[in-house]
């Protein structure tokens, strides 16, 4: 009796079973899809170790940009040392107000492609020199954030601040601006107006 009865219910004991895995599937899947979208997206060319230094503070610096940036600066700050503790870490002489480092910047993908290449230019507008970053070989999804982060500036062993490279030569830190251009997955380029 308990046998025909098993036989009769196993239909509907292999429904319940097949729609509670449909279920599991289901969950985990939309779970995936939600930590993907929030991932954020690090450039990390080699072994980055953290850069040691007494800091003054940080300093937020300009960005420039269109109000309809497809890779929008969400950050950009730089580190603030004093002159002695320039010439403590890097060992040159010299500079005796503030440094700052090369910028720390946070973007952000607005558009609808991935991004498979970034640049990032730092403007000195009171000494009037520029340099730039290009970072290729990522793929950052439609929403997803970007760090640059300072360190990735120099080739980093032991120490990267002491290396003079991850230091700016700026007298004014409130005339310093990031800009930021992004390559495309399809082969497209996009730059503010005034990239370079």
């Amino acid at each position: 009796m308990f046998r025909s009865t098993l036989l009769k219910l196993r239909p509907v004991l292999l429904l319940i079973g097949a729609v509670g895995v449909a279920v599991a599937v289901l969950a985990i899947t939309v779970s995936l899809k939600r930590s993907s979208a929030n991932a954020e997206s690090k450039y990390i060319q080699q072994d980055v170790s953290k850069a040691d230094f007494i800091s003054l503070g940080d300093f937020d610096i300009r960005a420039e940009q269109d109000d309809d940036a497809q890779l929008k600066i969400i950050e950009a700050k730089v580190h603030v040392i004093s002159g002695a503790e320039y010439r403590r870490l890097t060992g040159q002489p010299g500079r005796v107000t503030e440094v700052i480092s090369a910028p720390h910047v946070v973007v952000q993908n607005m558009s609808t492609k991935t991004v498979t290449a970034v640049g990032l230019i730092i403007n000195d507008k009171g000494a009037g020199t520029k340099f730039g970053l290009y970072i290729k070989e990522q793929s950052i999804k439609p929403g997803q954030r970007f760090t640059i982060r300072s360190e990735n500036f120099v080739r980093v062993g032991g120490n990267p601040a002491t290396n003079p490279k991850f230091w700016l030569d700026a007298a004014d830190k409130t005339q310093v601006v990031v800009r930021v251009a992004a390559w495309f997955a399809d082969g497209s380029m996009w730059t503010n107006k005034n990239y370079q």
